[in-house]
This record gives C-alpha cells, sequence and structure tokens, in this order.
C-alpha cells in the first residue's frame, strides 16, 4: 500500500485537522518548532507507538476535546484479503472504502490515561440499512440467523463462507442507504478483517536525529529489524506453508485429545473447539546487529559514524530495490538528514532517497534545515511548515512556497559572471571538467568552431533539473536576462531515466536546449585506454552500470575524481570514438552535435 495523506488532529501544535499530502519522496521544512518532527512521530505512533509513544500530554493544550486523531489514507492496496478463513474477499465487496475509494484508517487516543490506548476505525462508504450494516460484526452463526431471517435461499450463497452470506444479505437490498460511516473495528470479527488489512501496511522506520545512545541505539538497530522484516515478507510463501503445517499437526493433536475427552465427558468435548488465538510472530525471533572489528559496538562510536553506518544503509537499500519489487512497502522517516555529516555524504544520502523513492517499494519523508540539502530536493516533494496561532499551516506547490523555503533556508543561486553571455545548466563540478575538456579537444580537431568559455557562456551546477537550486538559478537567469541550455545524465537503466526524459521533454516544450547523455552519465563514455590497465585485463563497462563505482574500485581511486583524473587524459580521436553511435544506418557524433546547438544559444 502507498501513503497519500496523513491527516493529525489535536496532536501538539495541530489542533484542527490538518491534511497532510504525502509523496513518494516528501520534505517537510520550516523554522524551528514548526511542527515538523510533529508529523514524523505522528506516523510512528499510527503505525509502531513504540519509539514514539502516545501520552497524555501530546494533547493540543487548546483542545475541546481530548481526542488526539492520526489518520492515514492509503492507495494501491491489494486486490483480494482473506478475512475468512482462506476465502478472499475484496476491500471494495465489504464497502471499506471511502467516498474516494480509497482506504482510510483513523486512529483516535483519549488523552484520559497517561499512555491512551488506540481505538481504530475504517472511514468507509459503508451500508446504513437496518440488518446490512452490522454484517461484519456478526459470526457465521450469526449471518446465517440473519439470512434465515431475511428470507434468504441458502442456494443463493455459500454457508461455510462468511463473505459469501453477508455478498448475499447485501443482494437483497433494494437500497443499503450508504453513508459516510467511522466503523470501529475492535469486536471479534471486525478487528480481524482490520488485523488482515495490517499486514499489508507499510513498514514505517523513523530516524531521529537526537536520541539516546544504548546498546540497541534504534538508529542503528531498526534498519536491521527492517531488514530482518523484509527476509520474513520475501520468504512469506514458505512460511505460510511452516504455519499451515504446524496449523495441521497442532490441531490433530487436540482433536485427537478431544476425542479421548469425549469418553469421559461427551457434553464438554463438544463445547470445545480448537482454534489458533494468535499469528506467530517470527521477526520477533531474530536479531540482527553490527559490531567493529575489535568488539567495539556501535553506539559507543560517534554520532557521526552511527548515522554513517545509517546512511549507507539507504544507499545499499537503493541499489537492491531499483532491481527488485518485492516485500512490504517502506517509509523511511528522516530526521535531519544532515547531522553530523559532511557535506558530501549530505548530498550522497539525497541521491540514495531518490533513487529509493522511485523504486516503487519505498516512500522517503524527511525534514531538513540545511540549504545545501534542501537545494538538491524536487521541487515536488516540498512541505512548507508555518506556525498559525496554536495551530499548524502546510503549502505545497506553488512559486510563492518555493520563494518561502529559499528565503527561510537561505538557499542561494550559483553566482554566474555578470559578463557571461549565456548559461548552460549542469548536475555537477565534475560535469564543468568534462563538458570544458570535451568542447576543447572538439574545437582543436575542427569539429566544433567555439567553446562554451569562447562564447561566455557560465556552466553552473545545479543537480537534477526540477529542484529548488534548479528554480532558484532559474530566477537569477530571469534577473540577467540570458539565454540559457540545460545538460543532465540520463541516469539510462535506473528509476530516474523516464523522470528524466518527462523534465528535459518539458523544458523543450517551453523552447530550452536541453539534453540528456545517450549513456547513463559522463564517466560511462570514459575510453578504457585512458585507464592504463594491466596487460591481460578483461575489466569493462556497459552503457547503463554505475562506470564511476567500477572505475574507482578498479583503479582504487575516489569515484568523485574519475572525470578529473581520466576524462582530461582524453584526446579528440578518443572522445570521438565514444561519442559516435548509429542512427538507423547514419553515423552520429552524440557531443559535437550537442554542443554545436547548445552554443547557438549565444549568437
Amino acid at each position: 500500500m502507498i501513503l497519500e495523506t496523513v491527516k493529525i488532529k489535536n496532536f501538539r501544535g495541530y489542533k484542527t485537522e490538518t491534511i497532510v499530502p504525502i509523496s513518494n519522496l516528501t520534505a517537510f521544512i520550516g523554522k524551528n518548532d514548526a511542527g515538523k518532527s510533529t508529523i514524523l512521530e505522528a506516523l510512528e505512533i499510527f503505525f509502531n507507538n513504540s519509539l514514539v509513544n502516545c501520552e497524555k500530554g501530546d494533547l493540543n493544550t487548546t483542545a475541546d476535546n481530548n481526542k488526539i486523531e492520526i489518520t492515514c489514507v492509503f492507495t494501491d492496496f491489494p486486490a483480494d484479503l482473506i478475512i475468512d478463513t482462506a476465502n478472499p474477499t475484496t476491500l471494495q465487496n465489504e464497502y471499506l472504502l471511502n467516498l474516494q475509494n480509497k482506504l482510510e484508517i483513523k486512529k483516535v487516543f483519549a488523552a484520559t490515561a497517561a499512555k491512551p490506548k488506540e481505538k481504530v476505525y475504517i472511514i468507509c462508504n459503508h451500508p446504513s440499512v437496518d440488518n446490512g450494516n452490522d454484517l461484519l460484526t456478526l459470526k457465521k452463526a450469526e449471518l446465517k440467523q440473519r439470512a434465515k431471517a431475511l428470507g434468504i435461499p441458502t442456494e443463493n450463497y455459500n454457508g461455510n463462507v462468511n463473505s459469501s452470506i453477508r455478498e448475499a444479505i447485501r443482494n437483497s437490498f433494494e437500497n443499503l442507504e450508504l453513508e459516510e460511516t467511522e466503523l470501529l473495528v475492535d469486536k471479534e470479527d471486525t478487528k480481524k478483517v482490520y488485523d488482515t488489512i495490517k499486514t499489508y501496511l507499510p513498514l514505517y522506520a523513523l530516524f531521529q536525529s537526537d536520541r539516546q545512545s544504548k546498546d540497541d541505539d534504534k538508529e542503528v538497530s531498526d534498519p536491521m529489524k527492517i531488514a530482518v522484516q523484509q527476509a520474513l515478507s520475501e520468504l512469506n510463501t514458505e512460511l505460510e506453508h511452516i504455519k499451515e503445517q504446524v496449523r495441521i499437526k497442532a490441531i490433530d493433536t487436540a482433536n485427537r485429545t478431544l476425542n479421548k475427552l469425549k469418553e469421559m465427558s461427551p457434553d464438554l468435548a463438544n463445547e470445545l473447539i480448537p482454534e489458533f488465538k494468535t499469528e506467530p510472530k517470527f521477526d520477533s525471533q531474530f536479531k540482527l546487529t553490527i559490531k567493529s572489528e575489535e568488539d567495539i559496538p556501535i553506539n559507543k562510536r560517534g554520532s557521526g559514524v552511527r548515522r554513517l553506518i545509517l546512511l549507507n544503509f539507504f544507499r545499499a537499500e537503493a541499489e537492491r530495490l531499483r532491481a527488485q519489487h518485492q516485500g512490504n512497502q517502506i517509509i523511511f522517516a528522516f530526521e535531519e538528514p544532515e547531522t553530523s555529516q559532511h557535506p558530501d555524504h549530505q548530498e550522497m544520502l539525497i541521491q540514495a532517497f531518490m533513487e529509493l523513492s522511485n523504486t516503487g517499494n519505498s516512500q522517503i519523508i524527511l525534514t531538513t534545515h540545511t540549504p545545501a540539502l534542501a537545494g538538491l530536493l524536487p521541487l515536488d516533494s516540498l512541505r512548507f511548515i508555518q506556525k498559525n496561532g496554536n495551530d499548524r499551516t502546510i503549502e505545497l506547490g506553488t512559486e510563492d512556497v518555493f520563494e518561502k523555503i529559499a528565503d527561510t533556508l537561505g538557499v542561494l543561486a550559483d553566482p554566474i559572471s555578470k559578463n557571461a553571455s549565456g548559461i548552460l545548466l549542469i548536475e555537477g563540478k565534475s560535469d564543468v571538467t568534462f563538458i570544458n575538456h570535451t568542447a576543447t579537444q572538439l574545437k582543436n580537431g575542427g569539429y566544433i568552431a567555439h567553446t562554451f568559455v569562447d562564447k561566455r557562456i557560465a556552466l553552473v551546477p545545479i543537480g537534477g533539473c526540477g529542484n529548488l537550486k534548479h528554480w532558484t538559478t532559474l530566477r537569477l537567469i530571469e534577473q540577467f536576462a540570458i539565454p540559457y541550455g540545460v545538460m543532465l545524465d540520463s541516469d539510462l537503466g535506473t528509476n530516474e531515466e523516464q523522470q528524466n526524459r518527462d523534465k528535459i521533454q518539458e523544458l523543450r516544450n517551453n523552447g530550452i536546449k536541453a539534453y540528456l547523455t545517450r549513456k547513463r552519465e559522463p564517466e560511462n563514455y570514459v575510453h578504457i585506454d585512458v585507464l592504463n590497465l594491466p596487460a591481460g585485463s578483461t575489466f569493462n563497462f556497459t552503457d547503463t552500470c554505475d562506470a564511476k563505482v567500477l572505475i574507482a574500485a578498479e583503479k582504487t581511486s575516489r569515484k568523485q575524481n574519475v572525470l578529473e583524473d581520466y576524462w582530461t587524459l582524453m584526446t579528440t580521436e578518443q572522445i570521438r570514438e565514444v561519442e559516435r553511435y548509429d542512427d538507423n544506418g547514419t553515423e552520429r557524433y552524440e557531443f559535437t552535435e550537442m554542443f554545436t546547438d547548445l552554443l547557438s544559444i549565444v549568437e
């Protein structure tokens, strides 16, 4: 399932019901005490209520009642659910979806005890007609009795399947009188419905910026718990087989016991029915941790090291999920990921977040105060939170909001020379080296007439296209009133490929000269000869692999320096060789043609 919206009411600074849209990547930005962390912790209470517990003191101080409400709305729910002993049904057939045909679950905590207990409601467009509005609360015998009382022929339903009896009863009414209902799921059979739904809910992992340091530090243990849960979800078929075999053997033993009991007390034996009360919790049986070679617990290391481990957990997940679509949806909530991290690591973490958010398995929610990190975030991910008296407002998606965020955090465009005649927006600083060396070599070979330096076209790194840094840079370009073009990595073969294509097409539709590399990124064009590999080496890389990682590993160098170290060694002939491609029988040269067009923005 995918979390689409969270609604918060009477929880800390959120008095009136506040609706918070959630996307694949969602970033909350605002001043201190604006209410950013409150949203992350409200979700922790909704999904887990363990790392953060709902407490009496969480009630908004000006609330007009004692009920804290946290509601989540989901899409992409399973087509079939099994809520009645191996017999599938659907949320639609059971009238458990809201007016927008989405799954809406509300948890209410009455702040009358120190640690309030939750009451769970499904907000749904549900039958209100007499004898048709309580079917999910009835057991099989009660459903049969209801069907009989309504005069429904037994041939209209399967008497061994609750969902079949419920469907026959509902079909017997001319008008079910559907209305929005808060369906309390506390009774035996309605609780079974919710227990089934819970197995499909996303896993939620919250990583806080200020935590106690202890042996089972959540910062390290939670990713490992998620790893165990993921492993179990991918082995679900095998686990279901084990559970079924255990059930069969255990019930067989119970039945043999009852048969013997019948010999001594038939009446008592007839009253007893073997039944499993709870599902086994396999995840609690596995403990996974990480230690250093010196057997030093991770929590005894510095906070930067601990969070660096967490950073690489996300990077590993991005790599794994890029190629896989298995297990439950996971929501990673990260409070201030920049804490205790070098700026290079912050950028790597954001890249991992963006990759994860595009896998189809994961949603990322984060808060940040750092201009450099916020500048890398896509515009559609940004949520600006402000205090509004005793309440909060959340804004997104407009030019005014982007300006507020840029002003609040101090996100500035990179400086542009006042004598610049044009601007080329690119992704990173290493791309400056790539473009300048390529242009120089192609000009020396007579393949292009000018370099970007010749035409005073400034190369400005802005990260990806469509992020906050991009937006602020464009505002600056508008003030300069000079032409600009865009050149970005295609990320060919990754989950970002289509997104990048769409962004470039949008720019082209607006009359901007915009290009993507044909291969994944500039490092994929490095000529194998400049690597000076030993004789007999079989090292190679493809157009879609992570070439900078492979080259760095082969040459024991830093991946960030691959272009500086090796592209600058490329000759004109080598550049022409790697840029050549076949276009339906026509030989073409990618950078020669691309640069010629981009250079034409300045007459």
